[in-house]
């Protein structure tokens, strides 16, 4: 995957099988990856730039209505903010 023509791919030969209900971490060092990854699963740039195709339950996720591809995709952000400021 790459943002722009031109540029180097910020992602490259990725293969992951996770298991049904499995929950794992992507973890990295700044400028790694994970959020790009996060970005192409759930569709958030143009797939245009993503070549090889991205699979959930043998579904390229391009023919996935981008609602329910979204609804059933998860991400908890490493440092968790309810609400910023205070409550009465």
């Amino acid at each position: 995957m790459r943002y722009r023509a031109g540029l180097d791919h910020v992602l490259n030969n990725i293969d992951l099988h996770i298991e049904t209900k499995e929950k794992i971490g992507i973890i990295g060092r700044t400028g790694a990856g994970k959020s790009s990854l996060f970005q192409a699963m759930f569709r958030l740039i143009d797939q245009e730039s993503v070549s090889g195709k991205i699979s959930i339950d043998g579904f390229d996720i391009k023919s996935i209505p981008l609602h329910h591809l979204r609804s059933r995709l998860s991400v908890i952000p490493q440092t968790p903010i309810l609400f910023a400021g205070t409550l009465r």
